[in-house]
């Protein structure tokens, strides 16, 4: 007994079988026409003119009353019988019927092709069924085609049109218009009967200058007939056209530039390079399109521009900047030395100085480190303010450039200030000082008193008791008027004057005489006995009524003695004055304190003067410049420069040039003295007051 597997093969066996048997009946079943079928049916063929073809025909299942006909055109394209089983028609000699006809084949094989043999044949038993193909017989064309249009160069902007047109060759050939190996899309192509094509682009632009324009014409069989080509390069003329790859160029001074203009045109242009506002300086050009400086100095520096013309319009332009960088350069015709005169207002020195990058311009007292802006303004002209000046340039990457300006102060003289008036006491010396500036500095200083009738009369040295002292210092001049022994009727007011031939300048000092040193000494003791009376008195009647003392009644011959020295009196002087004005240092009042003159600081509510630590203001120099700049208060060695050098001369005179108080003479003792005597037991105390000689008194 079967399995089931067994079974189920059996049964796709079954099916398979059924299922080929059908497939083999369907396929024979619609080739059966008459009982007869195409084995192989005739295909289009090409040959060449003068060559045999066959065309190939074969049935299956031809009976003995079969006939096989051959059918093909003549050269009035009619059809007509070639022929009948194996037999050819006398009409057509190069006809033969080749094969083996016991297998059914019948192929038609011409000899000699000519051109009336190319076209459609049939083959067939029955006229219902009929196999077509088509014989081509191919003459190869004798030349290749031709194009006519863009002989001459055109121009952008322009049309063009062309034409291709072929002769001779079967078949026609099919003509196309190539761009170099690409057919062409943007352009109009139209063909004609008389076998021309041509091509037209309505506006030719710079970038069809060089195009190949391709006429290819090709007949189909390329195995039989290579494709002709025609070609066309065409030639476009168009104006210039100006690329800059470096507008702008940056070179240090002394190194070589480069300018370049990158030009494209149709013809070659001629490149000429100009600058701008400028003449060119000749260079080297080994190319015409770059510029070449081998050395670049900063007056090459500005706008180039490259003007590229080939005769079609318009001209084109291209421009280049050129940057040299060079070091400041301070303008030469700035002068040495400027002459300024005192007290004139708003005076200025300007600095020009050029370089690239441009520079920072700043202006500094010589051998200092302080700055002021450009122009250098004086507020006032003053003889402190002569000195060298100087013009700094500074331009990044390069080292700054200085030029020396030596400032000459000239003008009327200029006396500085000092004591507007001295005391002096009768019968001393009074010192008169004024310091000088000028340019030129005055011959001479002379001196005038004013008494106090308002009567100016000359000093001359020739008077009694009066001397001038003239020295030189290091920015002018000094004169000192000395008067000796000074009287009450030498008060008044002294004026020194110097002059030249700017001016003159003149200070007033008065002279104020005081008394006598005797009468001021009489005058001084007699108030100090008067104090000394009453504290004497005073403290008798208080010991009287308290009764701490009594009257001696012996003498006392143990007597307290104590020496004891008065102290001098501070003296109290002032310095004649040797500050200015100009300078903003004042007159210091001096007393003498440890054996050396010190300058009396002044009134502090808070603390002693001789306190560590206190701060002199009024020692601080005024501002010797215009409060437009920076105020220079310094010589670059530390100097103040309004100091005017030296120690003036009175600072060495002995104490009579100086105002002094004299020390009061000590007031005669009271010869009384007090004593106090311890009584016996028994007595009773009593107090008494006793003379005593001049040998036997007790200094106070």
């Amino acid at each position: 007994m079967l399995t089931v597997s067994g079974r189920l093969a059996n049964m796709a066996s079954g099916l398979v079988c059924r299922l080929g048997f059908f497939l083999i009946l369907t396929a024979w079943v619609p080739q059966k026409v008459n009982g007869a079928s195409f084995r192989e049916r005739p295909e289009p063929v090409a040959v060449l003119r003068g060559q045999t073809v066959v065309m190939k025909c074969a049935f299956n299942g031809l009976a003995s009353d079969d006939t096989v006909i051959w059918q093909g055109a003549t050269d009035n394209k009619i059809h007509k019988i070639i022929s009948y089983d194996r037999n050819v028609l006398k009409a057509y000699r190069r006809h033969t019927i080749v094969g083996d006809s016991l297998r059914g084949e019948f192929n038609l094989e011409i000899r000699d092709a000519q051109l009336k043999d190319d076209g459609k044949y049939s083959c067939y038993t029955h006229p219902d069924d009929t196999a077509d193909a088509t014989l081509t017989v191919v003459v190869p064309m004798p030349t290749p085609p031709t194009i006519t249009g863009g002989e001459l160069v055109v121009t952008a902007g322009e049309q063009l049109s062309l034409t291709c047109r072929t002769s001779g060759g079967h078949p026609t050939p099919r003509l196309t218009w190539l761009n170099g190996t690409q057919p062409f899309r943007s352009a109009t192509m139209s063909t004609n009967e008389d076998e021309t094509l041509e091509l037209f682009i309505p506006r030719l632009t710079k970038w069809d200058n060089g195009a190949n324009f391709t006429c290819l014409a090709d007949q189909g069989f390329p195995e039989l007939a290579k494709p002709k080509a025609s070609s066309r390069i065409l030639r476009v003329k168009y104006p210039p056209l100006v690329q800059v790859p470096s507008p702008s160029v940056h070179v240090r001074e002394g190194e070589p530039a480069s300018l370049s203009c990158m030009v494209d045109s149709n013809p070659k242009a001629t490149v000429t390079w100009r600058k701008l506002g400028d003449s060119l300086r000749s260079f080297n050009m080994p190319r015409d399109h770059v510029l070449q400086i081998p050395k670049a100095s900063k007056h090459d520096g500005g706008l180039y521009q490259c003007e590229a013309d080939n005769g079609v319009p318009p001209v084109g332009f291209g421009t280049i900047t050129l940057q040299v960088y060079y070091p400041p350069v301070i303008d030469a015709s700035m002068e040495d030395k400027v002459t300024m005169q005192f007290g004139q207002d708003d005076r200025y020195l300007q600095c020009i100085a050029d370089g690239n990058p441009k520079p920072h311009i700043r202006w500094r007292r010589k051998d200092t480190s302080l700055y002021w802006g450009n122009p250098l303004r004086f507020h006032r002209v003053r003889y402190d303010v002569q000195g060298t000046y100087q013009c700094v340039a500074a331009s990044d990457g390069f080292q700054e450039v200085t030029k020396d300006v030596y400032v000459d102060v000239v003008g009327k003289p200029s006396i500085h200030s000092g004591l507007s008036s001295i005391v002096v006491a009768e019968g001393n010396n009074a010192r008169f000082h004024c310091e000088i500036l000028g340019d030129p500095l005055p011959s001479h200083v002379t001196w005038f008193w004013r008494n106090k009738q308002s009567a100016e009369v000359v000093v001359m040295t020739t008077d009694g008791g009066m001397s001038i002292v003239e020295k030189a210092t290091d920015d002018g001049m000094s004169s000192t008027l000395l008067l000796k022994d000074v009287g009450i009727s030498q008060e008044g007011t002294y004026i020194c004057q110097a002059s030249n031939m700017f001016g003159e300048a003149r200070r007033e000092i008065h002279l104020e005489v005081t008394g006598s040193p005797g009468s001021l000494v009489a005058i001084s003791v007699s108030m100090a006995t008067v104090v000394l009376g009453i504290v004497a008195a005073v403290i008798v009647c208080v010991a009287v009524k308290k009764k701490w003392v009594c009257w001696d009644s012996k003498q006392d011959t143990s007597t307290l003695s104590s020496t004891r020295s008065v102290p001098p009196a501070r003296k109290a002087v002032k310095r004649l004055g040797h500050g200015t004005n100009d300078s903003g240092v004042e007159d210091l009042e001096l007393q003498e304190l440890d054996g050396t003159l010190k300058p009396r600081p002044p009134p502090r509510g808070d603390k002693e003067w001789t306190s560590v630590g206190l701060s002199y203001t009024r020692l601080a120099h005024s501002s010797t410049l215009p409060p437009y700049t920076t105020v220079e208060r310094h010589r670059p060695d530390g100097e103040d420069i309004r100091s005017r050098g030296g120690i003036p001369e009175e600072a060495i005179m002995p104490d009579p040039e100086y105002i002094a108080v004299a020390v009061p003479t000590p007031p005669a003792q009271d010869k009384r003295r007090w004593s106090r005597q311890a009584a016996s037991s028994g007595s009773r105390l009593s107090c008494s007051v006793r003379e005593v000689d001049d040998n036997q008194a007790d200094s106070i």
